[in-house]
């Protein structure tokens, strides 16, 4: 995963992972691991945890190099014009990364809340026919970057428009599907390509891969394919303009770079 490529590289990072024992600390600090493991003692992964890393100063600290959430729109409370953040992510098939979530929950025990064995024992098509997971899965992407959390069944025009802005203005684009070039454009974009570390944990981490579970693939013209296309109608959408971001952003990455050598 990206955190442990980041963190095999030194970087200090916030996440969910330096917060266990520390969810009480008054003040912001890197925790340092026998094997070199560096974790904010902050939780990043909730809106309740963003807002306590705002509280005891996390931007203003220096202390993260990396921070890593799912709610952008939160994020962006953390950081002010003085101290300032950038967003960087991977983007995936909205339909692939559904299907990958449904396999994950079923054996991911450690996730807490989200560990649903039994869906084992269910079908991909019927758990994509519940109309709970339809609001609360579909179009994940979208409500996400417009801060649309709750049960949201639609996503209206003008809420999409506003989640292609916010890619278009506030993102650097990696995609799933061009992984190693994705993550070499943030390590350039953010100043970690010549990190010493670097070529054993891209390796290790991002040529080998971490976190994999492999599942059956659903096929295009399937009638899973089918309700999957329909739940992320808006996600399909965006997903194609963020893949013709990540195409101009390299050419913009290129100009920059021949300016730069000018």
């Amino acid at each position: 995963s990206m955190k442990l490529y980041y963190s095999c590289m030194g970087l200090a990072t916030a996440s969910q992972v330096g917060v266990d024992g520390h969810d009480k600390d008054e003040t912001i600090e890197v925790l340092e691991n026998w094997h070199g493991i560096k974790n904010i003692n902050v939780d990043t992964t909730t809106k309740e945890g963003l807002i306590r890393a705002g509280k005891l100063g996390l931007a203003e600290s220096g202390l993260a190099d990396v921070v890593f959430t799912s709610y952008p729109s939160e994020a962006v409370d953390i950081f002010n014009p003085i101290n300032k953040g950038a967003f960087f992510s991977l983007f995936r098939h909205p339909n692939e990364r559904t299907v990958s979530l449904f396999y994950f929950i079923q054996i991911a025990s450690w996730q807490g809340k989200t560990y649903t064995p039994h869906l084992k024992n269910m079908k991909l098509e019927d758990w994509l026919r519940k109309d709970r997971v339809k609001c609360n899965q579909g179009n994940a992407m979208t409500r996400l970057l417009i801060g649309k959390y709750k049960k949201a069944c639609v996503i209206t025009e003008e809420e999409f428009q506003m989640a292609k802005d916010v890619l278009r203005r506030k993102f650097t684009i990696g995609l799933m599907s061009k992984m190693e070039e994705s993550v070499e454009r943030f390590d350039r974009r953010f100043g970690w390509y010549d990190n010493e570390k670097r070529q054993q944990c891209f390796d290790s981490h991002i040529k080998v891969g971490d976190n994999k579970n492999p599942h059956k693939e659903v096929k295009e013209g399937s009638e899973a394919w089918k309700l999957l296309t329909e739940m992320n109608s808006v996600d399909i959408r965006l997903y194609e303009y963020a893949v013709k971001l990540f195409e101009l952003q390299k050419d913009q990455n290129r100009i920059r770079g021949i300016t730069q050598q000018a």
